[in-house]
């Protein structure tokens, strides 16, 4: 009798365990639909339903076993694995070694979204002004997502700023160039026209480190700029542990 029940009790923790998986999995798909619904459908049979009914792998059960290998083959489950927590006062939370929220992407799901080729991309670009009131910047932006209309809103906000905030933001250092990423076969965001280099003179990059494999963690972005590109769906590169305090990119997936 105690075999039995010890048997029972065993299979249904693995019961509850699996249905618990399969529950953290359907949550973290949602994140992607609920994010995207002008182009998402559903998640099913561990598959992302596109509106035109294609349809994208949702995690590949393979293990990575390096950062690197994480980075170069990203599955839509790794992209959503690590949590971006948004700024809710002066300061912001420090990120532990290797906590990159947003810097693991899966390229194919971002191909599909904004265009999978270079001509494709550029079909989707519009200009729009970047704080006319003091700028007037003309930068190139997607209007799929109507990233466009999202980052001239912020535009607004940042041009009521006071000139000491102002100057983080008012001469930005570029918005869509298809690129890929330095030291790496994997495209920028910003070839698909939906992130943007604010001042690089007030802004930090890990690998403008003299040492690469000891850097630390440095900013002078003030937390308020970073709050109007958050409410917008743009997560901040300072919020990775791999720093790049400059780039803002449109992942509404992980605000929400």
């Amino acid at each position: 009798m105690l075999r039995k029940y010890i048997a029972k009790l065993i299979f249904l923790f693995f019961i509850s365990h699996n249905l618990f998986a399969n529950t953290t999995d359907y949550e973290k798909a949602h994140k992607l639909i609920d994010a995207y619904p002008n182009h998402l459908l559903a998640y099913k049979d561990n598959y992302i339903i596109w509106k035109n009914k294609e349809k994208i792998l949702f995690d590949d059960l393979k293990e990575k076993n390096s950062y690197k290998e994480l980075l170069n083959n990203a599955s839509l489950k790794n992209q959503l694995h690590i949590e971006y927590i948004k700024v809710t006062h002066k300061e912001h939370h420090k990120p532990l070694k290797n906590e990159d929220p947003g810097r693991v992407r899966n390229e194919e799901f971002f191909r599909k979204m904004y265009g999978a080729t270079k001509d494709k991309i550029k079909k989707n670009l519009v200009q729009i002004k970047w704080m006319p009131k003091t700028t007037n910047k003309t930068l190139y932006v997607t209007t799929v997502n109507n990233v466009h209309k999202k980052l001239q809103n912020i535009s607004k906000e940042l041009d009521q700023l006071p000139k000491k905030l102002k100057k983080f933001v008012h001469q930005p250092a570029g918005t869509y160039k298809y690129r890929k990423i330095a030291g790496t076969n994997r495209l920028s965001m910003h070839s698909f026209g939906m992130a943007i280099d604010i001042n690089i003179k007030k802004s930090h990059y890990w690998k403008w480190d003299k040492n690469r494999n000891k850097f630390e963690y440095k900013n002078l972005i003030p937390m308020k700029i970073v709050k109007i590109f958050e409410k917008y769906g743009f997560i901040w590169g300072g919020r990775w542990y791999h720093y790049d305090t400059m780039h803002f990119e449109y992942r509404p997936e992980l605000l929400n």
